[in-house]
């Protein structure tokens, strides 16, 4: 290919027509928050009104406020864009009455410790080069910063329960490090089960507010859908059969973020086809492709008795009200799933190993929680953000293809 050749393809690729308006992919993005925030109003009142005396104490001279809210409920319902709208607004009335307001989001996947929460925190906001302080010496240098500089500091904690637990108490106790006059108060996001299995006990007296968050009701999804649409795509690139459609697909999974990211990855196949519109077979695929950890070469890598560990976890929660399962649950299943495909099932020592592959790469989710009288933990199963139907179909489906060529 000359020379020529290889800067038109750049040319064309970089400025070629698009199904999206200019900025538009942006909009799709999980880290964009939108002007709007439709139907979750209640729960933004209910978070603001836990910051009323921050401004009240301001305006009687009294210096010291610390809160801590907890955000529970499934995947994709609107926790963490809540709580950041929410927190960008605070801080913008903070500013108009003179109230310096530090603010802070950290995914606990992506920061997985208090030690770098608080050194990306003082190296983002201060120009702080904390590497090699230890945790005390971290927090000293915040405490120190935020009483001379007499702010405050909302930190937002999404996936809360990947910290440590001891991670976990320490942000809960922070404030007291300040002591009469607290400065940093905290926004902890979690999904119900591990809210109600690890981490209720630990922090509910710290806690001033739990906020339930509920899936969205199909009418509500198909508006959400169309203001998001029309903030990326061009008018003429999608129809109201799409947006119907895609409103589908998230009601199926009761998860608006699927159909958000069905409608992010048909828009880049459209315009990888240099085509001028969404189509019902671009949203098909698209489909398909927004649960990463079940693409099909995943399944591939998979034995199939690590499968069938898979599906016995999957009906289990698949179950009405169901959100964990025990390991001695999901084995009696597994024994029951073995006879059904004619193989003879192995123990409960390789029915572990199984979920502890199906954990690493990211299928299974685990929480532990003490049992009283018993020594140790005892562990629950759970699945990340994919529905158990969905799974459950899948893997049936690739099972079936599995066992025809053998």
């Amino acid at each position: 290919m000359n020379e020529k050749r290889s800067v038109d393809i750049i040319q064309d690729a970089l400025f070629a027509s698009s199904v999206f308006k200019e900025g538009g992919e942006n909009t799709l993005n999980q880290s964009y928050i939108p002007e709007s925030l439709k139907y979750r109003e209640d729960n933004i009142r209910r978070m603001t009104q836990n910051f009323r005396p921050l401004f009240l104490t301001q305006n009687k001279g009294i210096e010291g406020f610390s809160t801590n809210l907890a955000l529970t409920g499934p995947a994709g319902i609107g926790k963490t864009v809540t709580a950041r709208y929410t927190i960008k607004h605070l801080k913008s009335m903070a500013e108009r009455h003179h109230i310096k307001l530090y603010t802070d989001y950290k995914n606990c996947w992506t920061t997985r410790t208090k030690t770098s929460i608080l050194r990306s925190f003082l190296r983002d906001q201060f120009g702080v080069a904390s590497r090699g302080f230890s945790d005390e010496e971290s927090t000293d240098i915040l405490i120190r910063r935020l009483n001379s500089e007499q702010a405050y500091l909302v930190l937002i904690l999404d996936e809360v329960s990947v910290l440590p637990q001891k991670d976990i108490r320490g942000f809960i106790h922070l404030p007291e490090e300040f002591g009469a006059k607290h400065r940093i108060s905290l926004v902890m996001i979690s999904r119900p089960t591990e809210w109600k299995v690890t981490l209720s006990s630990m922090v509910s007296q710290r806690i001033a507010d739990v906020i339930q968050f509920d899936p969205y009701l199909l009418e509500e999804t198909r508006e959400i859908l169309t203001y998001r649409a029309n903030l990326a795509f061009k008018t003429t690139a999608i129809s109201e059969e799409i947006l119907d459609m895609v409103a589908e697909i998230s009601d199926q999974t009761r998860n608006l973020r699927h159909g958000i990211e069905t409608l992010y990855r048909a828009g880049r196949a459209a315009d990888q086809q240099r085509l001028d519109e969404l189509t019902p077979e671009l949203i098909r695929r698209a489909k398909n492709d927004v649960f990463p950890e079940m693409r099909a070469d995943i399944f591939e890598e998979l034995k199939t008795h690590e499968l069938f560990a898979a599906l016995s976890i999957a009906r289990r929660l698949h179950h009405k009200g169901i959100t964990a399962t025990t390991i001695e649950h999901s084995f009696k299943n597994y024994r029951i799933i073995c006879e059904e495909w004619g193989l003879r099932p192995n123990g409960e020592a390789a029915f572990r190993n199984y979920l502890t592959t199906l954990e690493t790469i990211g299928i299974l989710g685990k929480v532990t929680k003490g049992v009283k009288g018993r020594k140790g933990v005892r562990a629950r199963l759970t699945i990340h953000d994919v529905p158990a139907a969905v799974l459950i179909e899948r893997i049936e489906v690739f099972l079936s293809r599995r066992f025809q060529k053998s």
